[in-house]
């Protein structure tokens, strides 16, 4: 039983508990599940169904779904059927949570939060340790450095999903018009996503992006259908440590900085403004162009006058990114 972890834990508990359904005991042997994180499997459920602009996320007074201070007002540590949270999450009738049109937490969010709060509600991490903040996981996907150049390079450009045009009512530009429609992104669910299956999709209508723009790659694909799978989460976690020693690395250090923030508008089939970055001889003409003794590719990432601020949409790139192809341009832009 110390063996059950992740989804072990959740099946196993849901047939416990469908066992038990029809009588007043708690699961049995719920001792010897492992501990449920709070800051990985319980927060983002509450953050991503209640915690939203215009629900519980700490702009009025009352309850705060994304802290644990504030859920805890509402749970009844080592009681699940008392606890006010639990019960609004598993009505069907009175004050339901989240409220219509929202979909309801599935079976395994459920039992997992009753779970976690059987087992004392605890401000856990991931290591079981007490936590007050968030936790940075060795394999999280995070929304600002991972999703979202993704979705601004590639999806919320000028025509489709940006702000001022919204394809299909569909705004990808930030998190918070990202999530704002039920249907386009579903915490733990990619294959409910309609953002993510649009992605994956190889032909018809919902192909998303369309011709002519370049698809996106089986590893950016990938690290979007884990976002879902985490639970979708706004988060942020900008590298404490920004490595640019040494050379500089085209394939390993530049190359990816300009698939995920240009290639979605600067690509072959669609070379916006006439400038093609698919590949190192592109990439290395534009970096080689210079105006006013400025590399065009260094002047647009930086913002400077006179040149495009790009990326166009969003925030600029980083220092840390701005500095590595700096300092590749510096060192000969070498195919490496």
């Amino acid at each position: 039983m110390k063996n059950l972890t992740g989804i072990s834990i959740i099946l196993f508990g849901i047939i416990i508990f469908s066992l038990v359904s029809s009588c007043k005991h708690e699961p049995l042997g719920l001792n010897n599940f492992d501990t449920i994180c709070f800051t990985r499997d319980v927060q983002p459920i509450f953050q991503n169904s209640c915690g939203k602009s215009g629900c519980h996320n700490g702009e009025e007074e009352g309850f705060d779904a994304r802290t644990y201070e504030s859920i805890m007002r509402s749970i009844t540590p080592g009681n699940a059927k008392k606890s006010e949270a639990y019960k609004a999450l598993t009505s069907v009738y009175i004050n339901p949570m989240p409220p219509s049109p929202n979909p309801p937490l599935t079976k395994e969010q459920r039992t997992l939060i009753a779970i976690w709060i059987n087992q004392g509600a605890m401000n856990t991490d991931c290591s079981g340790s007490s936590n007050t903040g968030n936790t940075d996981q060795t394999d999280s996907i995070c929304f600002s450095q991972n999703i979202l150049p993704l979705l601004q390079s590639s999806c919320a450009v000028a025509g489709c999903h940006d702000q001022t045009t919204h394809k299909e009512g569909l705004n990808l530009s930030s998190y918070s018009t990202l999530m704002s429609n039920s249907e386009s992104i579903k915490p733990y669910n990619p294959s409910g996503s309609k953002v993510y299956k649009a992605m994956i999709t190889t032909s018809g209508e919902d192909v998303m992006p369309p011709y002519p723009r370049t698809r996106l790659t089986s590893v950016q694909t990938e690290i979007f259908r884990k976002w879902i799978a985490q639970g979708a989460l706004n988060s942020n976690c900008p590298s404490s440590t920004c490595d640019t020693s040494g050379t500089i690395s085209f394939s390993t250090k530049v190359w990816p900085i300009i698939q995920n923030y240009c290639l979605g508008c600067h690509n072959t089939n669609a070379a916006s403004g006439n400038i093609n970055l698919n590949g190192y001889s592109n990439v290395t003409a534009v970096a080689g162009t210079m105006r006013s003794n400025i590399s065009l590719l260094s002047g647009v990432i930086n913002q400077k006058a006179g040149f495009i601020a790009m990326p166009p949409y969003g925030t600029k790139l980083d220092v840390c990114k701005i500095r590595t192809i700096e300092l590749w341009i510096e060192q000969g832009k070498l195919n490496n």
